[in-house]
């Protein structure tokens, strides 16, 4: 037993770890000495009750004064002093809303028979009570749970989870107050990230406001255990009259696998249409057990539907199209929505005649949906490939694409089955694909140069850089075989800084040898123009190799500026920078007047099939209109695919400012460019 001195004399207790074993299951000790008239409290009864060691005031003390029903605690007392060899009681505390047990047993008399000295047991018995309030009030299983005393400030524990109690357990035992446990609870569990959100949202102050209307309020936060980082819910529960906080009941859990469970639907769940994503499509066709066709599904100028009847319509219409594609699956067929207005679609089938006529019912409902809608019509095309168990999912999609695309310009068939010849050009793709790299750093890319001359005075006033793939035997590869692979899987964006940054280096080699220097303009493809940092960085090389942006303007298709909504603010940041702007293939194919007044660039340089048109009455008139509506805008005009006298002549009459074509000069390597120096 535990000894301690008081007023001179010797009192016992139970020993520490006693003490320490009761109170960890709800029961705290006392020692009552009834000749000295005192009570000695343990040291977790103290921290509990609060209260002194040594309790002398026998009828105002804190076991007392706690109880709704101070005569109860003080007749017990009286029942040891006039002889009783045991006495208990039951009472309700006035602050903790809680029933306790309080029991005295005489432990040693005098010669006399008199009480010398008395252990007490104080224990709640509402705990099945309050388990049942607790968990109701929750409403789940929450694994740490706290009764909190708002008035008082004071956190009492419930139940808590082993790897709270090893962190924070000394403070829960001591009954911290409310937001200085939240404190400590937040700087050793919860992330940084999620640190001041967390106290904010757990506050008291925060906590009254959500209490105003409801009675619960849950948080989610994430905290780094066992090297993980998890998800936790803290719910509150208020106890108190509504519209009042005194008291709450909180509970903690951790719902990582609820997280992980949702983040798996949305993983696998389209969020415009509401069916299955690709990534679920990818995972249903890599279980199938049968063979069977994919089918790769995108829509004719889809985005004209944006434009014309807004995004929400847009969205409407991928979700009706979804339904429509749900109507043709059968037994085994699966389907995913991709993105924007692309599809793909098992069939589970090897009769291609099946699968043609599935998609004739499907290019049938989506004609009678585009008139419900009252929408420009949805036309798909599709691109077919086998697929078997075992296939990559990546190559058969790939396939199915690449038939699709073969047709994708064209309005006479809407379906490409994959063939073997295709097999041998993507053979040939990925062996230039492999090859890029490797073959970018021996130097294999060259630029040629196609000057540029003023049909006034003929005389060499520019020119363009244009790529060009030796091949390890000497030849030289089209750039229209590897341009636009390059332009599908992005490695233009890689080809287009080697060109620019070469082309920098040529103009300051030939500057240092005193050769004549004119503007070398650079294509930059529209894969680089949906990089926000391609301004900065094509700043910082001309900058570091020490070229006047001048000297290298920037050629756009105007295709790909008229697809950039940020075009505007794209070119803006170019010519803060310095470089002029050229708005390349103009006419070809789809053009707009718009174009001319995006109020972007500095020359607009006309596609060789307007320039066929010289000869033609009226495409002159188209010609000579364009040019005089460009100047008129402050453009100046390049015109591209110069192959005769009789067109530049033409060219000369109506103003043109520069022509660039076979007729002056084919692509020049670098050693024949220099001499036109």
């Amino acid at each position: 037993m535990g000894k301690k001195v008081f007023n001179g004399k010797c009192y016992f207790e139970p020993e520490v770890e006693t003490q320490a074993a009761l109170a960890s299951v709800g029961i705290y000790t006392f020692r009552y000495y009834p000749q000295d008239k005192i009570i000695m409290s343990s040291d977790y009864a103290v921290v509990y009750f609060g209260g002194e060691k040594f309790i002398t005031d026998l009828k105002n003390n804190v076991y007392v004064n706690m109880a709704l029903e101070k005569g109860k605690i003080q007749s017990l007392f009286e029942k040891i002093e006039n002889g009783s060899q045991k006495a208990s009681t039951k009472f309700f505390t006035k602050e903790k809303g809680r029933a306790y047990k309080i029991t005295v047993s005489v432990l040693e008399k005098d010669d006399l028979g008199k009480p010398v000295m008395a252990a007490g047991v104080i224990e709640s018995i509402d705990k099945d009570i309050r388990q049942k309030e607790m968990i109701y009030a929750l409403g789940s299983n929450f694994n740490s749970i706290y009764y909190i005393d708002v008035d008082n400030d004071k956190v009492y524990v419930y139940t808590v989870n082993s790897a709270v109690e090893s962190m924070i357990g000394e403070k829960l035992r001591s009954i911290p107050g409310y937001e200085d446990l939240m404190a400590d609870y937040v700087k050793k569990t919860v992330i940084a990230d999620d640190r001041e959100t967390m106290l904010y949202e757990t506050s008291l102050d925060n906590l009254r406001r959500q209490f105003q209307n409801k009675n619960a309020y849950q948080y989610d936060y994430r905290i780094f255990r066992d090297g993980k980082i998890k998800h936790c819910r803290a719910k509150f529960v208020n106890v108190s009259k509504k519209g009042c906080l005194h008291a709450m009941i909180a509970g903690f859990s951790d719902v990582s696998s609820e997280k992980e469970r949702e983040l798996e639907r949305m993983a696998y769940v389209d969020r415009v249409t509401g069916g299955p994503n690709y990534e679920s499509f990818k995972k249903k066709l890599r279980d199938m057990p049968s063979s069977g066709y994919m089918i790769s599904m995108d829509v004719h100028s889809f985005k004209i539907i944006n434009s014309i009847c807004g995004v929400t319509k847009g969205d409407e219409t991928l979700k009706e199209t979804w339904k429509c594609i749900e109507k043709v699956l059968y037994d085994g067929d699966i389907a995913g929505h991709i993105n924007a207005d692309r599809f793909v679609i098992f069939s589970n089938t090897f009769d291609e005649s099946k699968v043609c006529s599935k998609l004739n019912i499907l290019k049938d409902d989506l004609r009678v949906l585009s008139e419900n809608l009252k929408i420009p019509s949805v036309i798909p095309y599709f691109g077919i490939t086998k697929w078997n168990p075992g296939k990559k999912v990546e190559e058969a999609y790939s396939e199915a694409n690449f038939a699709k695309n073969r047709i994708k310009d064209r309005k006479d068939v809407d379906s490409q089955f994959y063939s073997e010849a295709d097999t041998k050009k993507m053979l040939e793709e990925k062996a230039m694909e492999d090859a890029f790299l490797d073959d970018l750093q021996k130097g294999r890319f060259e630029v040629w140069y196609q000057p540029k001359y003023s049909p006034e005075d003929e005389k060499l006033i520019g020119a363009e850089g244009l790529i060009r793939w030796r091949l390890k035997d000497g030849s030289l590869m089209s750039p229209a075989k590897f341009i636009p692979l390059f332009e599908r899987d992005g490695l233009i964006r890689i080809l287009d800084e080697y060109v620019f940054r070469d082309v920098c280096n040529k103009q300051m080699e030939w500057k240092r040898k005193g050769l004549g220097v004119i503007p070398v303009s650079i294509n930059l493809s529209r894969a680089s123009l949906y990089f926000e940092s391609v301004v900065k960085q094509y700043h910082s090389i001309a900058s570091e190799i020490g070229v006047d942006t001048e000297l290298v303007p920037i050629e756009i298709t105007e295709s790909a500026a008229i697809d950039n909504e940020n075009i505007k603010a794209l070119a803006d940041r170019f010519h803060s920078n310095g470089f002029p702007l050229m708005v390349d293939d103009f006419g070809a194919g789809y053009s707009s007047l718009a174009t001319l007044n995006m109020k972007c660039f500095d020359t607009l340089k006309i596609d060789k099939s307007l320039i066929d048109y010289i000869g033609d009455f009226s495409g002159e008139k188209l010609l000579e209109h364009t040019i005089a509506l460009a100047k008129d805008l402050g453009l100046n005009v390049t015109a591209e695919g110069v192959e005769t006298e009789e067109q530049v002549d033409f060219l000369r009459k109506i103003n043109c400012d520069s022509i660039q074509g076979y007729y002056y000069s084919k692509p020049l390597p670098e050693q024949e460019f220099k001499k036109l120096l």
